[in-house]
């Protein structure tokens, strides 16, 4: 059985990854920060799928937490198939009210992780000739957001570590992606009223915001045989959104 790891996996978007590679047969590590009622809920939820789900409390952009935290998954369920960074965080605000303290939590969260998880798998993956490897990025990280600066130049630095990664470790034939969604259904959108939503809906040419099964649809696909000669790409899931 393949091994999934998944960082920010138990809410919105990790949340419906985590649920497509369970249903699909895979042994999931599912990380999450702080939020234990939203690991409880889902790890609840999920009952039935339990002896191939194991949750874990990891603060990915600490290197020592996430060494630990893949030596003790892999020792469960053998070494990593398919990492999927997700976890990230964004702030909201005027360039100039951003601090030196904002700068390094979003940078150390959001690229750091993506970081941290793939210094630690990408060796085993080397080594067996194999693997996928998918970053959730953002169209902001390839056209930029105002009052977003800190989290669409965590998603641009993402998006080149992608293609550098691709050209590197393909000879090993491991897969590096990015799926960059548009405007997505989680928590992130809770900061905006109803109005501007059905404004943001109005703007997507397909005419409604995403829900996170969008998102895990495509980062499933990557996983398969069917998307085996697909690296190097970001690939955007926004509806018509960034054209």
């Amino acid at each position: 059985m393949s091994h999934v790891m998944i960082s920010g996996g138990t809410r919105g978007i990790g949340a419906a990854i985590t649920k497509k590679f369970l249903f699909n047969g895979y042994d999931v590590t599912c990380l999450y920060s702080s939020n234990k009622a939203d690991s409880d809920n889902l790890a609840s939820e999920l009952s039935d799928y339990s002896s191939h789900l194991n949750m874990v409390c990891c603060n990915v952009s600490d290197p020592a937490a996430v060494s630990s935290t893949v030596i003790d998954s892999v020792s469960k369920f053998g070494t990593v198939d398919v990492l999927v960074s997700n976890a990230g965080i964004s702030k909201v605000g005027l360039a100039d009210t951003f601090s030196f303290e904002d700068y390094h939590k979003i940078m150390d969260i959001n690229f750091g992780g993506f970081f941290n998880l793939t210094h630690d798998i990408v060796p085993s993956m080397i080594s067996k000739k194999g693997g996928s490897i998918i970053a959730i990025s953002s169209m902001w990280g390839q056209t930029g957001a105002s009052c977003e600066a800190l989290y669409s130049a965590t998603k641009g630095a993402i998006d080149s570590y992608v293609k550098a990664l691709a050209k590197e470790l393909g000879p090993s034939e491991i897969r590096v992606n990015a799926v960059s969604p548009g405007v997505v259904q989680t928590n992130m959108l809770n900061c905006f009223s109803e109005e501007d939503l059905n404004s943001l809906a109005e703007e997507t040419p397909l005419g409604r915001i995403g829900n996170p099964e969008d998102i895990a649809n495509m980062v499933y696909f990557l996983t398969t045989d069917e998307g085996s000669f697909v690296t190097g790409q970001i690939i955007g899931v926004n509806g018509g959104f960034l054209i």
